[in-house]
């Protein structure tokens, strides 16, 4: 999705309906067009005027053959056939539609490598962003079940609100 019409080609009018933004604004989806850097391109990417940053599907991404890589400082769009070793999987979450969902619910420490800590208790909103922006419950999960070791338990209860998640609406 952009806000920059002029990174869109073989643009067509569309009727996308509207689109909720962080902070209670929002805008209609009025174009779709395919965006290009030469060697890879991407269909049906839709226009709203109203955004100010791209967004990047990453299923859209998948479902060309491509697969990611994100780290701390960028997100890496690798060549089809790019295999990762097992061995270096920690965690594995199924698709289902267009979202891909960790079920924390589920026995993981039977099939993943365990993490280490060596975290202070001050340390809560540093460990929600490494994980993901992961909620206290979900955080204090790990922590019970010692799939993170030395996590500290009671670090998790309450925390300071998260403006990235606030802006996301995340719960």
């Amino acid at each position: 999705m952009t806000g920059d019409i002029s990174e869109l080609s073989e643009i067509q009018s569309f009727n996308g309906g509207y689109v909720s933004f962080a902070g209670g604004d929002g805008g209609k989806i009025t174009q779709r067009g395919t965006v290009t850097n030469g060697g890879l391109s991407f269909e049906n990417v839709n226009f709203t005027p109203e955004l100010n940053h791209n967004l990047l599907s990453v299923s859209q991404i998948y479902d060309k053959g491509y697969s990611t890589h994100f780290t701390d400082k960028e997100c890496m769009i690798l060549k089809p056939g790019i295999v990762i070793p097992e061995e270096w999987i920690l965690v594995k979450s199924k698709r289902d539609g267009n979202d891909y969902i960790i079920d924390m619910n589920s026995n993981l420490h039977e099939q993943v490598t365990f993490l280490f800590s060596k975290v202070s208790e001050q340390n809560a909103m540093l460990w929600h962003r490494r994980l993901g922006h992961a909620n206290a419950k979900n955080l204090n999960r790990l922590a019970k079940n010692e799939m993170v070791r030395d996590l500290p338990v009671k670090d998790f209860i309450i925390f300071e609100k998260c403006v990235s998640c606030a802006q996301g609406k995340h719960h």
